[in-house]
């Protein structure tokens, strides 16, 4: 029981090795192309027979329009179902397979900008193999559309050109009444500033006044009352000494 899931599992092992570095094989064989109108497509070591075991890849790109395939000649092992060498045209989920031989001519048009041409050989018997032609064409289609993405483009671009217009006028418009507002609040400010100046000022001079008045004035009244209180002393000293010589009366 062990030997027969050990050998299970060597096989099983084995089968993912082999398809593994098939896979391998056939990435590093990739070629792709991209931007051309018209390419050669030919098999390995055409016009001699192609080796066994050869997988080559060839990935056509482009942004627009389709692509033709053409046979100048094809030479290739027939089987049942292509299942030996064959030559396989892939375009998203569509897969067509092509072996045996074939007259020249038109052999596969694609309805988008992209395919892919794959040719396979097992290890039995080889053949010539194949000189194909493939071309770029545009279609009215991708011109009208074409047309329309530039000028779908161009309206965009207009429309944003237009958006930061008005916002740059928003905004060069908020800036300028900021400022304005600003400038109010500025000379507001210093309207008060130089009224509570002019008051402190004012304060100031009529205090000095004040200040000059009293000092010129105590030195007179100093003097006033001076007199005063000399006028009062002799007048008292007067009364004093009339009143010494006044007779005394008499009653009888």
């Amino acid at each position: 029981m062990f030997t027969v899931i050990f050998k299970v599992g060597f096989k099983m092992i084995l089968t993912f090795l082999v398809v593994f570095l098939h896979e391998v094989l056939a990435a590093e064989s990739e070629e792709i192309l991209r931007d051309r109108s018209d390419i050669k497509v030919k098999t390995p070591n055409y016009p001699d027979n192609y080796p066994q075991n050869s997988t080559k890849i060839w990935r056509f790109k482009h942004n627009y329009g389709v692509w033709s395939v053409s046979i100048d000649r094809f030479f290739l092992e027939n089987s049942l179902d292509c299942r030996k060498d064959f030559l396989e045209i892939k375009e998203n989920k569509t897969s067509v397979k092509v072996c045996g031989t074939k007259p020249s001519g038109s052999l596969y048009t694609s309805k988008g900008p992209e395919i892919l041409l794959k040719f396979s050989s097992d290890g039995s018997q080889q053949q010539m193999g194949f000189h194909l032609e493939v071309l770029h064409f545009v279609t009215e289609d991708d011109i009208e559309k074409t047309i329309n993405d530039r000028e779908r483009k161009r309206a965009a671009r207009a429309n944003v050109t237009k958006v930061v217009e008005g916002k740059l006028t928003e905004s060069v418009l908020f800036l300028t009444l900021v400022g304005l507002l600003g400038l109010a609040l500025v000379s507001f400010i210093l309207l008060i500033i130089y009224y509570v100046v002019n008051v402190n000022r004012k304060h100031r001079r009529q205090n000095s006044h004040y200040n000059r008045n009293v000092v010129f004035q105590t030195p007179i009244i100093a003097q006033k009352s001076r007199r005063y209180s000399k006028s009062n002393s002799r007048e008292d000293s007067k009364a004093e000494v009339n009143r010494d010589n006044r007779t005394p009366t008499r009653y009888v």
